[in-house]
């Protein structure tokens, strides 16, 4: 009994650490937006959309976007922005790729390029569609899911 006894004070010494470990694994996470034409111009920046974030992470977000092909191929056009992300969780991620002009979707592809140290770098997948407001203003909605590749450390915690 004094056995079993010492085993189960041990474990419930070390529980907090492995739950602490487990909260900080680089798990994917997913941030909703909904942003519209805010501005032209922000050089190096052509225009900016920016609304609301939600999801895994809340705020506001602003798509910078930096490059803009209209018919890379026919009914394709390249795009490439600087998301910034605001609210719960700060950070930018850059990404590149194609909307169709047919069906207004897109998806394009990129990392986080700032934000704390343990999310630096994740992967990022973004999917969006297009549409045009009531009063004419154009938007956007969809998902940015992001994939953590570090596990954050114990100083990230103030970052």
């Amino acid at each position: 009994f004094a056995s079993l006894l010492s085993v189960s004070v041990l474990l419930l010494q070390f529980s907090p650490v492995q739950a602490d470990d487990k909260a900080r694994s680089a798990r994917p996470f997913e941030v909703d937006f909904d942003k519209c034409f805010d501005r032209e111009g922000d050089p190096p920046y052509l225009f900016t959309f920016s609304g609301t974030a939600s999801g895994d992470v809340s705020g506001t977000l602003e798509a910078r976007i930096a490059v803009l092909i209209r018919n890379v191929e026919p009914n394709q056009n390249y795009l490439q922005a600087d998301y910034v992300v605001a609210g719960t969780l700060d950070f930018a991620a850059r990404v590149g790729g194609r909307v169709n002009a047919n069906t207004n979707l897109a998806v394009l592809r990129g990392f986080v390029s700032e934000g704390p140290a343990w999310l630096i770098g994740a992967g990022v997948h973004d999917e969006f569609e297009n549409y045009v407001r009531a009063d004419g203003t154009p938007c956007s909605r969809g998902t940015l899911y992001i994939t953590p590749r570090w596990k954050q450390s114990r100083n990230d915690d103030n970052d």
